[in-house]
């Protein structure tokens, strides 16, 4: 799981924004995603994108074994919902927590800590930002121009579209290891 901020436009003396929340595979593809204005806190869509994870890939006869997420998510609320669908948290707790739920944290510098297993199965969170970095970098997910959330969640569909398309294309053309390169298939 990871938030994205996605629009922002200046009326009065405040921004108002949309953020996209999404669910994504090992392979770098959404699952799953909820868009919510920016001033909702991280942790309320978590419960809506995992039920629908679990639901989708559960159609397919698999299982999720681990979530890993940012340490906004951390809350002993998140941990009980993943627990209760059988897999496990991979959540590093923030600085200051005095009992934590989990034996993994961040550095003042991002070096990942704690358990050695937690640390490497943490690690495999970078599939989640690649999918995010081609959305914003390539796709435009950063510079959203729409007004209103039904618009701004259609453009996330349409950014997310556009990263199946190109994963469909790399391995009809015999080439899957192309499959998270949207720069391989631009003009």
């Amino acid at each position: 799981m990871t938030a994205a901020r996605e629009s922002a436009r200046q009326t009065a003396d405040f921004d108002i924004g949309w953020r996209a929340h999404a669910s994504t595979s090992m392979s770098a593809l959404p699952l799953t995603y909820v868009v919510r204005s920016a001033n909702v806190n991280d942790k309320k869509p978590v419960e809506s994108l995992l039920r629908h994870s679990f639901s989708l890939v559960g159609r397919f006869g698999k299982r999720v074994s681990h979530v890993i997420g940012d340490r906004q998510y951390y809350s002993e609320e998140v941990f009980a919902s993943v627990r209760k669908r059988g897999a496990e948290p991979i959540i590093p707790h923030p600085s200051g927590v005095k009992s934590p739920l989990i034996d993994l944290w961040l550095t003042k510098r991002f070096k990942v800590k704690g358990d050695e297993r937690l640390v490497e199965i943490y690690k495999l969170r970078m599939a989640v930002e690649r999918s995010f970095r081609a959305g914003k970098l390539e796709l435009g997910m950063e510079n959203v121009r729409w007004r209103g959330i039904a618009k701004v969640r259609m453009h996330v569909a349409i950014i997310f579209s556009c990263i199946y398309a190109v994963a469909i294309a790399a391995h009809k053309v015999g080439r899957p290891e192309l499959a998270n390169s949207i720069a391989a298939f631009t003009y």
